[in-house]
């Protein structure tokens, strides 16, 4: 009988809240996961391809080496730096050098200059201003992370700066090859300060000069149109 009788008595009555919150934990246990591993992931070079094949290339026939640049000027092409560069004005510029030669090139003094499509120009942050450039500190709760539905540590709390990691990669990324071997290729980052010009690389061009040969002569400047006009 008693068996019978619970049969028929409602169960025990959950307030509405309960079902909400097992809907909500599922979702918020994604975003966390997805918002850490962002946080962890490693940063990986792009794949060193000859400066010939990049979309855009400014080519020296004679001295058989060619200058490849490519901005990454969207936000996808971007992420593949934790910092957010575009939102700080921050513009990367990757760029190859590819020897087809049976000498070396020299780069020791080598210089780059970006001058965008309203003539403005800009020389490639140093280390150190780099690092400088990602000082400003953010207000509570302006973040992305800080409007998610789960507690994550630091929210709502004031940012700025650069981890030791963001610093390691920014180091590890940036341009710094003092030579190009024959028949070989050198790779980096320039990051360059673009204000808040929208679509920064359309009609920008990268010039390089300080190139030399062995001998120690100095070659032609090079021209890159990194963006349609």
């Amino acid at each position: 009988m008693l068996s019978f009788l619970s049969f028929l008595l409602p169960g025990p009555q959950f307030p509405p809240i309960i079902p909400a919150m097992k809907r909500t934990i599922p979702i918020a246990v994604v975003l966390a996961a997805l918002v850490l591993a962002a946080f962890a992931r490693d940063f990986v070079m792009p794949r060193l391809i000859p400066a010939s094949t990049m979309a855009a290339h400014d080519t020296h026939p004679q001295e058989k080496l060619t200058l490849g640049a490519d901005a990454y000027d969207t936000a996808e092409k971007a992420a593949l730096f934790h910092p957010d560069m575009l939102a700080h004005s921050v513009l990367p510029v990757l760029v190859v050098f590819t020897n087809d030669g049976d000498q070396p090139i020299v780069l020791n003094n080598v210089r780059f200059q970006l001058v965008t499509r309203d003539r403005a120009k800009s020389d490639p942050y140093s280390l150190d201003d780099l690092r400088r450039a990602f000082t400003a500190v953010r207000a509570p709760g302006s973040r992305a992370q800080d409007k998610l539905p789960i507690p994550l540590p630091g929210r709502n709390k004031a940012h700025g700066g650069l981890s030791q990691r963001d610093r390691d990669d920014l180091e590890h990324s940036s341009f710094a090859a003092r030579a190009v071997e024959p028949h070989g290729s050198q790779q980096g980052f320039l990051f360059f300060d673009v204000g808040d010009l929208e679509n920064p690389a359309q009609g920008a061009r990268l010039y390089v000069t300080g190139v030399t040969d062995s001998r120690g002569h100095e070659l032609m400047y090079f021209e890159v149109l990194l963006g349609k006009p």
